[in-house]
């Protein structure tokens, strides 16, 4: 009995082994089938888990070979992982691409975008489709991102040399150059008349030659031509359209209208130093921020770079019509020319307003820079008046040359060929009017490097 017990006990044991690995070859093998059904599943994902916005473009009637206003599209890549985009392409020569997405070789980062702009200009009569395909480079196959495009091409009796208008960023209040688009007849047998022409705020026609108007009849191949301006009136960007109806039974005409309008207007964008010596901080210039709109803009922080640095009072914000005032220093860090920027970040539509900084630095430090020798008798000489020229840089500089203009003398001078680091020297100076009234001259230092003189402004009075 013990032994039958032991024997039903062995075989149970051999069958539960057999049982036990025959569900180990069971999962293996599901493991396989799904990292097969995985790896099929990575090969068929469009361009590897890119998004885009719209899924599709369609662009409606479009005369024939004419561009319509460019359509967007988003591309994203949500993941972890950046990928590599190898090509974005047009599949028809009816739609053109441009795009600000990273290619081979640069890398689009994970969780960035991109945009593609999308323009359609039928090459002929009909129904045109197209895609754009996004390829991806990788070690794995990924299908490409394909993304339909579909437009119909059309061919009017009356036709537009073009059908959308981009305008340069413009300040409120002022009005760009016009742009041209011709109006044409194509039929050679009738007229066309046309009967009305709308434009949207802040857009306008002016006048031009040939201008189209209402009640215009063009004759059979004739045309006319409109001049479109843009005016804004507040900041920011503007879509709008000049709709021309005609006499015939097509379509009105539209020509789409895009145009951007800043309200920072800034007094200057350039401020420019005369030489001033390395260490030394110049005289100040101020610029005046002003906003023209009529909405409040924020300002966001006033940065200076470069030898320059810069004071404000803009504060954090300016309502309609409001202005402030930024002052600018320039303390050269060494001799030649030296450049810089101030910028003004703020929540206008162009973001940031930049100012041009340039002065020279110079090795020589004049003390003063402008001297007044009041008022002197005609025909006769001052006492001196004495101007101090030091070396503020760690080298010797040579003097060429030291000249005075006007009714000015030098009638003394301690300065010799070189001036050594950190020493100086004087020159003397005095005036002596040839004739009554008011007497203007300079006193010019010139060197050897060949930079801009250094100069002392001189006047005094003749009576």
């Amino acid at each position: 009995m013990r032994a039958n017990r032991l024997l039903w006990l062995l075989l149970f044991l051999s069958s539960g082994t057999r049982l036990l690995a025959g569900q180990s070859a069971v999962a293996a093998s599901l493991r396989s089938l799904q990292a097969v059904a995985l790896a099929q599943a990575a090969a068929k994902e469009p361009a590897g888990g890119l998004t885009m916005s719209p899924s599709s473009l369609s662009f409606g009637n479009e005369q024939l070979n004419s561009p319509t206003a460019p359509q967007f599209i988003t591309i994203t890549n949500p993941g972890k992982s950046s990928f590599m985009i190898r090509e974005i392409a047009s599949s028809s020569p009816d739609f053109t691409l441009v795009h600000n997405c990273a290619s081979s070789p640069d890398p689009m980062p994970a969780r960035s975008s991109c945009e593609i702009s999308v323009r359609f200009a039928p090459g002929a009569v009909g129904l045109r489709s197209g895609n754009i395909r996004i390829t991806i480079d990788g070690d794995r196959p990924v299908q490409p991102l394909v993304i339909p495009l579909q437009g119909n091409g059309v061919q009017n009796g009356v036709t537009l040399s073009q059908t959308y208008l981009i305008f340069r960023t413009l300040l409120v209040g002022m009005t760009s150059m016009p742009q041209y688009v011709r109006l044409t007849n194509h039929s050679s047998t009738a007229p066309a008349k046309i009967v009305s022409i709308a434009v949207s705020p802040d857009f306008s026609l002016t006048t031009t030659a040939d201008q189209c108007v209402t009640g215009l009849a063009l004759a059979p191949l004739a045309g006319c031509t409109l001049a479109v301006v843009w005016t804004p009136t507040d900041s920011g960007s503007r879509d709008g359209q000049v709709t021309i109806g005609a006499s015939d039974a097509e379509p009105p005409q539209v020509i789409d209208l895009h145009a951007t309008a800043t309200a920072i207007r800034l007094s200057s964008g350039t401020l420019r130093w005369s030489p001033t010596a390395v260490g030394v901080v110049g005289d100040s210039q101020s610029i005046e921020v002003r906003n023209e709109g009529r909405t409040s803009i924020e300002v966001g922080s006033v940065d200076a770079s470069g030898d320059f640095y810069q004071q404000n009072n803009c504060g954090k914000e300016l309502t309609q019509h409001q202005s402030c005032s930024v002052t600018v220093w320039f303390q050269p860090a060494a001799a030649g020319e030296r450049v810089g920027t101030l910028l003004i970040h703020d929540s206008d539509v162009m973001g940031m307003q930049q100012v041009f900084l340039t002065g020279v630095g110079s090795l020589l430090d004049l003390s003063p820079v402008m001297v007044d020798f009041g008022t002197q008798s005609a025909e006769s000489t001052s006492a001196p008046q004495v101007v101090t020229i030091a070396n503020r840089g760690s080298a010797n500089v040579s003097i060429t040359a030291i000249n005075v203009s006007g009714d000015f003398v030098v009638p003394g001078k301690t300065c010799g060929d070189t001036i050594v680091p950190g020493k100086s020297c004087q020159v003397s100076i005095s005036f002596s009017p040839t004739v009554t009234g008011i007497r203007t001259g300079t006193l010019s230092i010139e060197t050897s490097t060949g930079t801009i003189p250094r100069k002392v402004a001189l006047s005094g009075t003749g009576q």
